[in-house]
């Protein structure tokens, strides 16, 4: 017997099926959004740390100067204006090869505690060797480096070579004693700083009791009263502007002569010089501090003073001028009220023979000693 669906059953079940199929088919084709929940990162401490770090904002590149041994020579090469730039990725170094369109900064703020000398050809004289004595005796930590010709060359050709080849080709072609002598002081003072002393000079009163003030970056005393200052003891800072311009004016006023008599530099011989004192000696270093002197202090300053320099001295900008007491008594006829003779210039005058000798050398200079040109 078949069993027969009737007629509302079958439609109820009809019904059904289609309303499943309609179902399904909605659910098949509607889009799928997962749920997750939302994460709240707690910070470590660590990373707490990190996110309070400030990073610095872009320096600009910074002009540093350095001093590094050289183990092959005596001398320390001093590289001036070396520019290092730092990014993430590279780093770049470049080195200025012209100090005078960089100006360096000085390597200290106090003039170092050491003395400079140099001897001629033919060695030291006992006599000056007995002048030495008094430095070393009165000073005994003081360091001390005496240069001969050989070392004398060897030190600028290291110092200077590389960051002013100008000066290095000048002073090497020069082939006047003194002319050379009197440049290598400026350049020693320039890149080591400390006391550059004649080997006719003797001195009388520790250093350490000298009245330098610490903002003295230059220290000179006066040889003639209201005229010149004494060239046979100068101290200095490293890297100091002064220093540079001295260097520059010598280096002009050596270049202008050998243009005037049509010959090169090193064919400048000491008939071709009006006065020595002019060109490269104690004038030359008056004129060209007091241009920077007024440059620094922004007014012109002018001989007149550095006339009637009372004890202590006078501090011109950075540049301390001390009486004619402290570096030249005996030219002043021994001064009083003007404090203590610190240093006496024996005036040994070999320098200026027919061929420009210098102190040390066993020669003759028939009597004329180097007196300069003072004003009457």
């Amino acid at each position: 017997m078949s069993t027969m669906l009737t007629r509302p059953t079958a439609i109820l079940i009809f019904s059904l099926v289609f309303l499943n199929l309609y179902l399904f088919h909605r659910l098949i084709r509607q889009p799928v959004v997962p749920i997750s929940p939302t994460l709240v990162p707690t910070p470590s401490p660590a990373a707490a740390e990190i996110q309070e770090i400030h990073l610095p904002p872009q320096q600009p590149p910074q002009i540093t100067t350095t001093i590094t041994e050289d183990p092959t020579t005596l001398f320390p090469t001093t590289t001036l204006a070396t520019i290092t730039t730092t990014s993430t990725s590279t780093t770049t170094t470049k080195t200025t090869t012209h100090p005078h369109k960089t100006h360096p900064q000085p390597t200290s703020h106090s003039i170092p505690h050491k003395l400079w000398q140099k001897t001629g050809t033919k060695g030291l004289t006992e006599q000056a060797e007995s002048w030495i004595s008094t430095w070393t005796t009165l000073n005994p930590h003081l360091r001390h480096e005496i240069l001969t010709e050989t070392s004398s060359l060897a030190y600028v050709e290291t110092n200077f070579r590389p960051i002013w080849p100008e000066i290095a080709d000048l002073y090497t072609s020069l082939s006047v004693p003194i002319l050379r002598a009197d440049l290598l002081r400026l350049l020693i003072l320039y890149i080591d700083g400390g006391i550059w002393s004649d080997l006719d000079v003797s001195c009388e009163v520790p250093i350490s009791q000298w009245p330098i003030p610490p903002t003295a970056n230059v220290v000179v005393g006066i040889e003639f009263d209201g005229w010149q200052f004494a060239s046979w003891t100068v101290m200095s800072t490293p890297g100091n502007g002064h220093i540079y311009h001295a260097i520059e004016y010598v280096a002009g006023r050596l270049e202008g002569l050998a243009r005037e008599n049509n010959v090169t530099v090193g064919e400048v011989t000491m008939e071709m010089i009006p006065d020595v004192v002019d060109v490269t000696g104690p004038q030359a270093i008056t004129v060209s501090l007091l241009e920077t002197i007024s440059e620094e202090v922004g007014r012109g300053v002018g001989k007149e003073e550095i006339e009637g320099i009372g004890e202590g001295g006078v501090l011109l900008g950075d540049v301390l001028v001390l009486p004619q007491a402290s570096f030249a008594a005996l030219q002043g006829g021994m001064p009083q009220g003007q404090g203590e003779y610190l240093v006496s210039h024996h005036y040994a005058g070999s320098w200026k023979n027919e061929v420009g000798g210098e102190e040390g050398v066993k020669e003759d200079d028939g009597g004329r000693s180097r007196m300069g040109r003072r004003r009457w």
